[in-house]
């Protein structure tokens, strides 16, 4: 049962309060003739705000430990599918040795294999640092060779 608020981007999901997350209100205290000076209003104020403001502060809380409590299994997920589809180019890897031995024997084609393995290991990672580069460089910085 999640409830939908519309605000300014758009429709926003409001997971349900649970009991525990609930706290009652502290009562408010009853108004006399001394609270009426400017340095008990002033005084009232700081404490309200501070009330709120921890108020505000356990429902965000609450909101990313249920964010989060949502979001394990989805992880969980993506981490056993990464899992299986490593499996998979290992045994991808295995069938080319094994279709590669009679051509190549079984050091060459476990070679050929590594080898090549390797380079596309190493050419996806110089592409993922220059791409990272890419992304992490400062715009509007003069060029290398313009520093004094």
């Amino acid at each position: 049962m999640d409830e939908t608020i519309a605000g300014a981007d758009g429709p926003t999901d409001i997971p349900p309060m649970r009991p525990e997350m609930i706290e009652e209100a502290p009562p408010l205290p009853l108004k006399t003739a001394a609270d009426d000076s400017i340095v008990a209003l002033f005084t009232r104020l700081v404490d309200d705000a501070e009330t709120f403001v921890r108020a505000e502060i356990r429902l965000y809380r609450a909101n990313v430990f249920s964010r989060l409590s949502e979001a394990r299994t989805a992880i969980i997920m993506l981490l056993t599918s990464f899992l299986i589809a490593q499996s998979a180019i290992i045994a991808l890897l295995v069938g080319l040795v094994v279709i590669l031995r009679p051509a190549f024997g079984a050091v060459g084609a476990t070679a050929t294999v590594v080898i090549g393995g390797v380079s596309v290991a190493g050419l996806l990672a110089w592409l993922a640092i220059n791409k990272i580069r890419q992304l992490t460089d400062i715009k509007g910085k003069p060029p290398k060779g313009d520093r004094p």
